[in-house]
């Protein structure tokens, strides 16, 4: 009984931190992107802990129109998004992130 409560507990503890899907995985949409349009963005974002928040954050981004890049650091507490000002803006990206329950606390 005691084994099968720390198996429980081990599998708890790495399902929490490694939601969303393996970084570098391509979604199977394609989308229509200016090249002429593009937009590079760093967004300041409080809440991230592990790779788990990062894959969230990107997952999230990714779902919308016009991205073209997405990477997010716990570490340094950003996300930098490259994207087509055509199709979306940063206050569609910022809402994206706070969706998936994270605080922008700034862009540039």
């Amino acid at each position: 009984m005691r084994k099968l409560f720390y198996l429980l507990a081990v599998i708890l503890l790495s399902v929490s931190c490694s939601s969303g899907t393996k970084k570098g995985e391509a979604t199977s949409e394609v989308q229509t992107i200016s090249a002429e349009h593009l937009t590079l963005v760093k967004f300041d974002v409080r809440g991230m802990t592990c790779e788990g928040c990062e894959n969230a954050i990107m997952n999230s981004i990714k779902k919308l129109e016009g991205i073209q890049e997405v990477t997010a650091s716990h570490t340094a507490g950003e996300s930098v998004v490259k994207f087509d000002s055509t199709l979306v803006n940063p206050q569609l990206i910022s809402e994206a992130i706070s969706a998936a329950g994270y605080e922008v606390t700034g862009f540039e």
